[in-house]
């Protein structure tokens, strides 16, 4: 890991691959960290900085934390002529080879502290050849209880957005033997994956949930051309007659912390060819 002014690179034998931006106004005024350029194993850039790439959504950078309405805040859009809440980064407490542990501050409307966060980001090489990040995320409010309202819909809280040439016609896999948005979008599954040619070749991008996640196994946030992402909020949609409006708001009590857990795969191939079931069993297992 090579930490510069604003963002860190992260190389694996000798290979770029994700640059994490913590801190620099890069295309726009800082917001809220993310991952970008993320590249497979070859040098291939398989996710999208959307903020390049107007008139397209500039909020939704390769891979980013963040939602739409945490305690009345926008977490999730950016705003020219109103106060847009940041994810403030306060300091690190790590940086080592392969892991960087983080802390940051979330704020709220007024742009006064509102969520403190703890995110620690672990880098893998499989033995495939194949590339992971572990993502834990440590919520713990401020002064108040903090609620992630439902009420917009599927909007976090990890978000990957691959590149155009897989989104318009993504393959859709997930560990339920769902295959295809039908399938896959907003149905449950301990993980999901979309993939698609790059320049005549395959590659894809997996997201694993830790099964001691609040409400695992997650719906997933999973059709053309979107962002993909677990969905914890979205019951009343899924279920509009068993869950009433509300039932997928998140409230972290004051004085608690809500721990989330993923893992990202990086992967040339389609779903099958990357082995995720095995991949999944050594996630939940610690390796």
């Amino acid at each position: 890991l090579i930490q510069r002014k604003g963002f860190i690179d992260v190389e694996i034998g000798g290979k770029l691959f994700p640059t994490y931006h913590y801190a620099d106004d890069f295309i726009l005024p800082f917001v809220r960290p993310f991952l970008w350029p993320v590249r497979a194993s070859d040098g291939t850039e398989v996710t999208l900085d959307q903020a390049q790439h107007p008139p397209l959504h500039p909020h939704q950078r390769s891979i980013w934390i963040g939602h739409h309405n945490v305690n009345g805040a926008n977490h999730w859009n950016f705003y020219k002529n109103r106060i847009t809440p940041k994810q403030r980064h306060l300091k690190f407490d790590k940086i080592s080879n392969d892991t960087i542990v983080e802390e940051l501050l979330w704020e709220d409307k007024e742009a006064k502290p509102m969520l403190y966060e703890k995110r620690t980001l672990h880098f893998i090489a499989f033995p495939d050849g194949n590339r992971g990040i572990d993502f834990t995320l440590q919520f713990t409010p401020v002064t108040n209880d903090v609620t992630f309202f439902s009420d917009s819909g599927d909007t976090g809280l990890l978000g990957v957005r691959l590149v155009q040439s897989i989104t318009h016609n993504p393959e859709l896999t997930s560990s339920a033997g769902g295959h295809g948005v039908k399938q896959c979008n907003l149905k449950p599954a301990d993980w999901c994956d979309e993939s698609g040619l790059i320049d005549g070749k395959i590659y894809g991008v997996a997201i694993l949930d830790y099964p001691k996640n609040l409400r695992h196994p997650p719906l997933w946030h999973a059709h053309l051309d979107a962002r993909l992402s677990t969905d914890i909020f979205s019951l009343h949609t899924y279920n509009p007659e068993k869950y009433p409006k509300g039932a997928g708001n998140v409230t972290i009590k004051k004085g608690q912390t809500e721990t989330f857990r993923y893992r990202v795969v990086v992967h040339t191939g389609k779903a099958a060819d990357a082995n995720l079931p095995e991949k999944y069993k050594e996630y939940v297992a610690g390796k």
